[in-house]
């Protein structure tokens, strides 16, 4: 552990902060490996610890809805006929 834990921290969540930021906009962060040695969290970055913990958790609950949407849209594409196999053509009503 270094001479400045809260330093070491900060370095720590900065990196958790810039990767979340880089994630959501789109870009795809490097893998995270967690630092062998950083000790236990300084008192006064508790509560910027649990911000981006929550940002997280957010996002995370976020996609698990995307991805439930996506599937139910795939289920209910699954379920229509499809039309290569039909002499004539379908139809699908979208309005009723």
């Amino acid at each position: 552990m270094s001479a400045d834990p809260v330093r070491e921290w900060s370095d720590i969540l900065d990196r958790l902060e810039a990767d979340f930021a880089l994630a959501v906009s789109g870009g795809e962060p490097e893998p995270w490996n967690a630092p062998a040695v950083a000790g236990q969290l300084p008192e006064e970055l508790a509560d910027r610890a649990r911000r981006i913990l929550d940002a997280q958790l957010e996002s995370m609950a976020m996609l698990g809805k995307v991805r439930n949407d996506a599937v139910a849209h795939l289920d209910a594409l699954s379920t229509v006929p499809g039309s290569r196999n039909s002499p004539r053509p379908l139809i699908l009503d979208v309005q009723g």
